[in-house]
């Protein structure tokens, strides 16, 4: 079902103060730039360019809904990576996806006004004016579910003061967060649990225990193999916390309890872990994972290769080559602007266009008026972007290689969720990069 408010995503007017857009004198809706015949290759759009390869995206989602289908568990990916709407209900109609994940209330906003019938906030939501707005989105969306954290009984404390006569006879949904020493947030020991079942036992005429979260993402050592071992450790105090909180009747009559974790590195431990807990019954197994999407040419790009080395996934149709399976599906598209320094040459993208905190987006090919030059992936030569300003790359290339001003390089990315937070449009494409439509951020 189409909701009023993305609706009115399909109808927001786009002209030349939209990046990419090829138009002075006229206006385009959204939901006509599939129309109007643009082609990125041809040279039709504004360079730089950020597009989604809208049937790699398309094969990523089918991978992922079918491995959690045949696994029993369900899906519930990280919005953060690209606050989209119209990419939110691709994740629901292709995808198969239970709910959405948000990390601020505002975030929660927009994948409610979307349409998705259950939201995690994976976070811990403090002070007034953000508890406030959650009362008041609860009671918005009453048929929404709506899920946040709570790691501490000062942030139980904060809800049931600022919120608790603000929901108009609703509760809080509430997942105790556990972690891990020197992760970011959530709950170290099992005392600390303790103390926070209690709070919230204290306070159940405004609040509502729904299970256990906890987000093992953010653990990388520099061995893979001790990297798995603290996940596997990290993913146990996980079970246990839900066990105690079983044990002290928090969860009693509740016809379902979420256990929710997973980020797109390690999803598939998260499986092999919490799996069990199936067996309990009236248990849900949330993936959060939101990167699956698209992935990238880049940081994804070997943790799916790391997986591949722990055993890979097990699906419908069988094993999985995750690295294989999975296809990078973000491209960005900039061209030569100067080149004054002998190696190197100035691309027309730069930090306002990019992510670069996981590192640099990294060439894949090469045209010249419309054609393909070189596939960089698959011949070289040895190209790479060392360096960024606020709307200049710097590409350093081999002595000898044909490079002209105008000629146009597509790029991989690396960390899709610090790609899609430069654009407040985006751009869809098929195969022959043809442009198929636009999406609309909301960060």
């Amino acid at each position: 079902m189409t909701t009023a408010f993305v609706r009115s995503i399909l109808d927001l007017p786009l002209d030349a103060k939209t990046k990419g857009i090829p138009l002075v004198d006229r206006t385009v809706s959204i939901a006509e730039v599939g129309r109007q015949g643009w082609n990125v290759l041809r040279g039709d759009m504004i360079l730089p360019l950020l597009v989604v390869r809208e049937e790699r995206m398309n094969t990523n989602l089918r991978i992922m809904r079918d491995f959690a289908e045949h696994h029993g568990v369900s899906l519930a990916p990280h919005g953060k990576s690209t606050v989209c709407p119209q990419l939110y209900l691709d994740q629901m109609d292709i995808g198969g996806c239970w709910g959405l994940t948000a990390a601020t209330v505002q975030q929660a906003a927009v994948v409610a006004a979307t349409g998705i019938p259950n939201i995690v906030i994976a976070n811990e939501v403090v002070s007034r004016a953000n508890i406030e707005q959650l009362a008041a989105l609860k009671r918005a969306f009453p048929a929404t579910a709506i899920y946040s954290l709570v790691d501490s009984p000062e942030t139980v404390e904060q809800l049931a003061v600022f919120g608790g006569n603000k929901l108009g006879g609703l509760r809080f949904q509430v997942l105790i967060e556990v972690g891990y020493a020197g992760g970011r947030t959530g709950a170290r020991t099992m005392a600390q649990v303790e103390r926070v079942l209690a709070a919230v036992q204290a306070r159940a005429g405004v609040l509502e225990l729904a299970g256990i979260e906890c987000y093992e993402g953010t653990i990388n050592l520099p061995d893979p193999g001790e990297t798995i071992v603290a996940v596997d450790k990290f993913l146990d105090f996980a079970l246990a916390a839900l066990e105690r909180a079983r044990e002290a009747g928090a969860l009693a009559g509740r016809d379902e309890v979420l256990l929710t974790a997973g980020g797109s590195a390690y999803f598939d431990r998260v499986v092999t872990k919490f799996k069990p807990a199936l067996a309990r019954g009236k248990t849900r197994i949330a993936l959060r994972g939101g990167s699956y999407l698209t992935y990238d040419h880049g940081f994804y790009k070997k943790k799916l290769r790391d997986l591949d080395a722990r055993g890979g996934l097990e699906g419908k149709q069988g094993h999985i080559t995750a690295s294989l399976a999975f296809l990078p599906a973000l491209e960005l598209f900039a061209m030569v602007e100067s080149q004054q320094d002998p190696g190197v040459a100035i691309l027309t993208m730069g930090i306002r266009d990019l992510p670069y905190d996981l590192g640099y987006p990294i060439p894949l090919r090469q045209y010249r008026d419309g054609k393909l030059l070189h596939d960089l992936e698959k011949e070289g030569p040895d190209v790479r972007i060392t360096n960024s300003n606020d709307q200049h790359c710097y590409l350093a290339f081999p002595p000898g290689m044909d490079l002209r001003i105008g000629d146009v390089f597509a790029c991989g990315i690396s960390h899709p969720c610090t790609a899609f937070d430069k654009w407040d449009v985006l751009y869809r494409v098929d195969e022959a990069f043809n442009v198929t439509g636009a999406l609309k951020t909301f960060f």
